[in-house]
């Protein structure tokens, strides 16, 4: 069955995927990912630190660094232009995380006693691996995660 024709906004994007491919996007990532899990990790610190509860820790963190990561993987992992729909789309992907996220909170502090300095970390490297998947889905161009 023939493809249908490109529009001109799937073209580039398909071109910059060919440029920025899984490797390169890899390593990439990885370092926005870190410099989003610094950031969520001393946000839930130091709000736990100033005497407020870990959960709404996990709200004002979202808020901050949701964001922050958008932007970053969208222009320096991906090379994407910023758009709206890809925003909300991410925002999507990131929000369905979250509910585990406080689960796993909860679970670790809590259910296990662990201090919020012990389970965010924690809690943050279990989520990598979903985080990847929700952001390539939210700002990739549509054509390029299909077969060819």
């Amino acid at each position: 069955m023939p493809r249908p024709a490109m529009d001109s906004g799937e073209q580039v994007g398909e071109k910059r995927a060919r440029e920025r491919p899984l490797l390169e996007r890899g390593w990439r990532y990885t370092l926005v990912g870190l410099v989003c899990a610094i950031a969520h990790n001393a946000i839930m610190i130091a709000v736990d630190q100033v005497g407020v509860h870990y959960l709404l820790g996990t709200v004002i963190s979202f808020l901050a660094v949701t964001p922050i990561g958008y932007a970053l993987h969208s222009r320096f992992t991906f090379a994407e232009p910023l758009r709206l729909k890809a925003f909300t789309r991410f925002v999507g992907g990131v929000a369905t995380a979250y509910p585990v996220s406080v689960a796993m909170m909860i679970v670790l502090c809590s259910g296990l006693g662990l201090s919020v300095a012990i389970a965010t970390p924690i809690a943050t490297v279990a989520l990598f691996v979903w985080n990847f998947a929700a952001a390539h889905w939210a700002i990739l161009p549509r054509l390029y995660l299909r077969r060819r």
